[in-house]
């Protein structure tokens, strides 16, 4: 005679089987059945944001860092990074600059300068615990218009250690544009022969200055286009908001004149 004990764990595993079966059937077909976050779907900090694995790197640009001390949600992250992470292709780039280079904010400050704001090339871990830097640049431009007759500006990079590593690479191109009016822009290697100076590329470092002709065109609209591109201390790149690596910024506008040329009152931004 089979013992209550014995007949009461049969009939508990057998519960136990069919709502295993319960759930199986449920489940759309090809498809595995739900399984429920533990601690009663209780995610805490992570509510409703997406996941990474364990030990999974992203590298992005972001126009602030990453705190240090605490571990950032996934959902905290930009969308492009937020992107990569999920094993998404980048977003086309909408912008009306040749390249998608934007304006990265930053300041007017004279008729002669304009600065961009900070933007961080951020290498970090992300696991459940959220997502914790391991090395992070600080990047930005600076564009100055030497003004009078002369049709040269003066772009300095800048890239520095914000946290994590003191060692990383910074290299750069360039290539100058022309504000169409009421049509997408070009750029002042394809638009006309005016003494514009086109594309260039090399290494870069923190306060190098290049200078470069934009060209004698009167009563035309020019703007530099610098993209600096951050190689980490473990040789992996910083990818932009467009899926390529490297961050794009678009200068403030320039507007030519036979005379003094200044920056423009008001300037496109790439949108």
């Amino acid at each position: 005679m089979v013992s209550r004990q014995v007949r009461a764990v049969s009939a508990a595993a057998g519960a136990v089987a069919a709502v295993l079966a319960g759930v199986a059937a449920a489940a759309a077909p090809g498809q595995a059945p739900h399984r429920p976050v533990p601690g009663d779907q209780a995610v805490g900090y992570f509510s409703y944001a997406p996941w990474a694995a364990a030990g999974e790197t992203v590298r992005f640009f972001s126009d602030r860092p990453l705190p240090e001390d605490v571990g950032t949600p996934v959902s905290g992250l930009p969308g492009w990074a937020q992107g990569q992470l999920a094993g998404r292709g980048p977003s086309a780039a909408r912008t009306g600059t040749p390249g998608g280079y934007k304006l990265r904010r930053g300041n007017r400050s004279t008729d002669y300068v304009y600065k961009s704001a900070d933007v961080y090339a951020i290498e970090a871990n992300c696991g459940p615990g959220g997502c914790r830097p391991v090395q992070q640049v600080r990047v930005a431009i600076k564009e100055y218009v030497r003004g009078r007759t002369s049709k040269n500006w003066e772009i300095t990079f800048y890239g520095s250690r914000w946290s994590g590593p003191s060692r990383f690479h910074l290299d750069y191109t360039y290539d100058c544009g022309v504000n169409i009016n009421r049509a997408p822009d070009k750029t002042c290697s394809t638009w006309r022969r005016d003494g514009a100076q086109g594309h260039g590329s090399g290494v870069a470092v923190d306060k190098q200055k290049i200078v470069k002709n934009f060209g004698r065109t009167a009563v035309v609209t020019k703007f530099p286009m610098v993209k600096l591109l951050v190689t980490f201390a473990d040789g992996s790149g910083a990818i932009g908001d467009d899926g390529t690596a490297g961050e794009k910024f678009r200068g403030w506008d320039v507007c030519v004149t036979n005379t003094t040329t200044k920056l423009c009152h008001g300037t496109g931004d790439g949108s």
